[in-house]
C-alpha cells in the first residue's frame, strides 16, 4: 500500500499481535507505520494494552483504509 497517510484508520496486521486490528496513522517510517489502536480482537486486548495501544505494522501488512481523515 503506497498511499498510507498519517491521520487516517487502517485494517492491519500488526507486529507480534495474533490477529488483525483497527488503528490510526501516527507516524511513517521507512519499512513500518506506527499505529494507535482503536479496535482489536479481545484474545490480544492484553497485549495491546501493555504495549500502550501503540503498534508497528509493516507497509505490507496494511490490507485497506477504513475512514478517512476527519476536517472538522
Amino acid at each position: 500500500m503506497d498511499n498510507v497517510e498519517i491521520g487516517l484508520t487502517y485494517e492491519c496486521k500488526a507486529i507480534g499481535i495474533e490477529k488483525e486490528v483497527t488503528g490510526v496513522v501516527e507516524q511513517l517510517y521507512n519499512n513500518t507505520v506506527l499505529i494507535n489502536v482503536v479496535d482489536c480482537e479481545p484474545t490480544d486486548r492484553t497485549a495491546i494494552i501493555e504495549l500502550q495501544n501503540r503498534l508497528l505494522v509493516k507497509y505490507e501488512d496494511i490490507s485497506a483504509c477504513i475512514q478517512v481523515e476527519c476536517t472538522a
